[in-house]
């Protein structure tokens, strides 16, 4: 479990489906921080709570997802 929030050492060999997964990662991981900003945003308004929970899901969604495409393309 750990090795999922932390992960291990990259290995310099995963061939071009890892580097896609390790590209779709970051860019999954720069989408959910923008998502969650703007839901912090939504929030400190005070104005669509619905919409900014449902951001928050799509961060965490986000960020998790691509966590678990780039261990299975990447082998990591």
């Amino acid at each position: 479990m750990l090795n999922f929030i932390w992960p291990a050492l990259k290995r310099r060999d995963v061939g071009p489906a890892g580097v896609a997964g390790r590209f779709i990662h970051w860019t999954g991981v720069i989408v959910a921080g923008l998502c969650a900003l703007l839901a912090l945003e939504f929030i400190v308004e005070g104005w669509a709570v619905h919409l900014s929970r449902t951001l928050l899901a799509m961060a965490f969604g986000l960020a998790f997802g691509t966590r678990a495409l780039r261990y299975v393309l990447a082998r990591e």
